[in-house]
């Protein structure tokens, strides 16, 4: 069985989905998961803090990683076939592409990228479309980064914003085990 690295950042409109996702992958792989600091401690309109680490941790029945120093070790012991980042905010997008390493995300990502090994993100950014579009653009000519088929989520009232589709994630980690781009890559928009 292989084993994943499941990280989850502060897109927190987007939680039921990851929660999804999450229930789907831990079905055919064993999953560890990583957390934002925002994440582990941020109490949102949609999920208290303590509520969203206790549906994660009952879903995969193990302690969420919240510390650099729990994601670092992954680089000088590779212990993960596959890192999905899902939901990936565009802060994060950003750092990844930029090599910033300032949380247990971004540390788990730089470690395995230094093995590489594949890195899912599963992008939801309301600016994709204009500031962070460079930076998906720049990782998509990287090597061993493969993106989550993505649309516009509501093109009317916000026409720069993208989102993943859950429902492909599955289907993108299986092309990237093969290092390739599941596609097609953009699938338009949701109607509205």
């Amino acid at each position: 069985m292989n084993k994943i690295g499941f990280a989850v950042t502060g897109s927190f409109c987007s939680m039921d989905d990851m929660l999804d996702v999450l229930k789907q992958l831990c079905q055919n792989y064993e999953v560890e998961v990583f957390v934002t600091p925002h994440v582990y401690k941020m109490d949102t309109r949609f999920y208290s803090h303590s509520e969203l680490i206790s549906h994660i941790q009952n879903i995969t029945g193990k302690k969420v990683h919240t510390t650099i120093q729990e994601a670092e070790i992954y680089g000088p012991h590779p212990q993960l076939d596959a890192v999905v980042v899902y939901p990936c905010d565009a802060t994060t997008l950003n750092k990844i592409d930029l090599g910033i390493n300032d949380n247990c995300v971004t540390m788990l990502v730089k470690s395995c990228v230094r093995n590489q090994i594949p890195i899912v993100l599963g992008v939801y950014s309301n600016d994709i479309l204009s500031s962070s579009g460079v930076h998906l653009l720049s990782l998509f000519n990287k090597k061993n980064y493969y993106f989550v088929p993505m649309f516009q989520d509501h093109y009317q009232k916000k026409p720069q914003s993208m989102i993943a589709d859950k429902n492909k994630v599955v289907n993108t980690l299986k092309a990237a085990f093969l290092h390739q781009q599941y596609q097609p890559f953009i699938l338009g928009y949701k109607k509205v």
